[in-house]
C-alpha cells in the first residue's frame, strides 16, 4: 500500500495565529439534533426560574443562558467532570453547536457550570426532564398509558463503612464535644479514648486476614472499642444534661447522631444484621444501609430511589421521602404522585413486582380508577382480572424495568456513587442521570424517525 507523507517533511504553511478548521457536523449527530429540536424558550424559562430563587437576574453581568443551558444538557449526558465538560465546550464541534457557539469564539470555565448547576438545583433539573418528556409525547415517542415502576438504591459517594472507623471517629467527636462542655471532664474522657485508640491499633494491626481465629479476635476487639466508646458517650451526655436549655442546643443534634449510631453498631454486632435505616456515615446522612437481600449485594448504602420505566423506554424518578429501608407494599401513594406531577395525569397500567403486593398499593389503584393493576402477586404466577395479552404486556414491561435501572446505573450517566459531597447534589446528580438518559433516548427515536 502507498503512503502519503503530506505534512511529514513539510510543516503547515499557515500561521497558527490565523489557523481555522471547517467541521462538518452530520445532520444525524444527536448533539445538532438536540440543538435544532429541544424547545430552548421552555428549557430557559424553567432555567430562570430556579435561578432566580438564588440570584437577582436582572443585575450583574448577562448570563449566556443557552450556553449554560447546552453545557449541562451535553454533561448530562457524558458524566465529564466540570473541568473535562470546559474542555469538550472549547474544542468539541457537537457541543459548541449545542450550545450556540456555531459563529462564535466564546467558551465557559469550570466554576460557571458548577455554579449554574446548583442555581437549577435537583428540583430544577426534574422539570427540565419533565420538559423532555413532554418533547416525547408531543413526538410521539411515549404517552402516560404506562407506569412501571420499582425501587433502586443510589449507592453514596462514600468509603465502604467500617464499624470500627465509625466508632473511632465517635470517639475523637465525643472527645472535642467533652473538653467544651467541662474543662474536667477532659482528662477523664482522654483516658478512655487513648484505651480506644490503643484496641483500634490492634485491630488494624493484628485482624488482618479471614480465619476463624482471626474473626473470632476481631469480634472480641470490636466489641471492646465499642464499650469503652459508649463509656464516653454516656459520660459526655451526663455533664450535657447538666448544661442551661441556651447552651444544650448546640450539642444535642451531634449526640444524638452519636448515640443512635452507637446502638446500631452494638445491634450489629451482637446479631450480625443491619438494622433499618442504620447510618453509614457521619456526615452523609441521608446514605442508610438499605436491605436488599439479593445474591449479589445482601446491602448497599445510599439512598432508595423510585424509577418509573414509561411507554417505550422513557424515564421519570425520585428520591424516596422515607431515608433506609422501606416497604414497596405501600409505596403506591408516592409513586402514583410523582407520575401526576411529572405527566400531569393518571396511567392506564401499573406494573410492579411482587414487593409491591399489598392491601395499600392495592387500594391506592382502585381509588385512582386504574383497572389494570398488574403488580404481581407474592407466591401466584397470574394477575387476577387481567386478560392474557395484558399480563404477556406486564411481564415484559416488568423485565425491561430492571434493564432501565441499569441503564442509568451505567458509570456514562454516573446515578450511583455520584461526583458531590452533599444530600442535595447526590438527588441533583440522580436526576441529571435520569436527564441525560431520556435525550440519548430522544436523539435516537428522532434519528430513526428521520431515517
Amino acid at each position: 500500500m502507498s503512503t502519503r507523507m503530506d505534512g511529514i517533511h513539510q510543516p503547515s504553511l499557515f500561521s497558527s495565529s490565523t489557523l481555522r478548521m471547517d467541521v462538518v457536523v452530520p445532520a444525524d449527530n444527536r448533539y445538532r439534533l438536540l440543538s435544532e429540536k429541544l424547545p430552548w424558550p421552555k428549557l430557559a424559562e424553567v432555567a430562570n426560574t430556579h435561578r432566580a430563587q438564588h440570584v437577582e437576574l436582572d443585575r450583574g453581568r448577562a448570563l449566556d443562558l443557552r450556553l449554560h443551558l447546552g453545557t449541562f444538557i451535553a454533561q448530562s449526558m457524558n458524566r465529564w467532570t466540570d473541568r473535562e465538560t470546559e474542555e469538550m465546550v472549547r474544542f468539541h464541534a457537537g457541543v459548541r453547536l449545542l450550545c450556540g457557539l456555531e459563529q462564535s469564539s466564546d467558551t465557559i470555565d469550570h466554576t460557571s457550570i458548577e455554579t449554574f448547576r446548583n442555581q437549577l438545583g435537583s428540583v430544577g433539573v426534574e422539570s427540565l426532564n419533565r420538559l423532555i418528556v413532554d418533547c416525547a409525547r408531543s413526538s410521539g415517542f411515549t404517552d402516560g398509558r404506562l407506569c412501571s415502576s420499582d425501587t433502586t438504591v443510589q449507592e453514596a459517594p462514600i468509603a465502604y463503612p467500617t464499624e470500627v472507623g465509625h466508632l473511632k471517629k465517635i470517639a475523637e467527636k465525643l472527645l472535642g464535644i467533652g473538653g467544651k462542655i467541662k474543662k474536667g471532664l477532659a482528662g477523664r474522657l482522654g483516658a478512655l479514648s487513648a484505651q480506644a485508640g490503643k484496641v483500634f491499633t490492634q485491630i488494624r494491626l493484628f485482624t488482618r486476614g479471614s480465619s476463624e481465629k482471626t474473626m473470632k479476635t476481631k469480634k472480641k476487639l470490636g466489641a471492646k472499642l465499642q464499650q469503652a466508646v459508649a463509656k464516653m458517650e454516656r459520660l459526655v451526655r451526663s455533664e450535657f444534661e447538666r448544661l442551661g436549655p441556651q447552651a444544650q442546643p448546640k450539642y444535642r443534634e451531634s449526640l444524638e447522631l452519636y448515640r443512635k449510631m452507637l446502638s446500631q453498631i452494638r445491634y450489629w454486632m451482637r446479631t450480625g444484621f443491619h438494622r433499618p435505616g442504620k447510618y453509614v456515615s457521619l456526615w452523609a446522612l441521608d446514605a442508610r444501609a438499605i436491605t436488599r437481600n439479593k445474591a449479589g449485594k445482601a446491602v448497599e448504602f445510599g439512598r432508595r430511589w423510585i424509577v418509573t420505566r414509561l411507554t417505550n423506554g422513557y424515564i421519570i424518578g425520585a428520591a424516596c421521602k422515607r431515608l433506609g429501608s422501606g416497604c414497596d407494599a405501600t409505596l403506591m401513594p408516592e409513586i402514583l404522585e410523582h407520575f401526576h406531577h411529572m405527566l400531569g395525569e393518571f396511567p392506564e397500567m401499573m406494573v410492579f413486582d411482587r414487593g409491591g403486593d399489598g392491601k395499600k398499593n392495592h387500594r391506592t389503584l382502585q381509588a385512582q380508577g386504574i383497572k389494570k393493576n398488574c403488580i404481581f402477586r407474592k407466591g401466584k404466577d397470574s394477575l387476577p382480572g387481567i386478560g392474557r395479552n395484558t399480563r404477556l404486556a406486564a411481564r415484559r414491561e416488568r423485565a425491561l424495568s430492571e434493564a432501565t435501572i441499569a441503564t442509568i446505573k451505567n458509570p456514562r450517566y454516573g446515578f450511583n456513587k455520584p461526583l458531590a459531597k452533599s444530600s442535595e447534589s447526590c438527588v441533583l446528580k440522580g436526576q441529571a442521570a435520569i436527564l441525560g438518559a431520556n435525550l440519548m433516548h430522544l436523539t435516537r427515536d428522532w434519528a430513526t424517525a428521520m431515517a
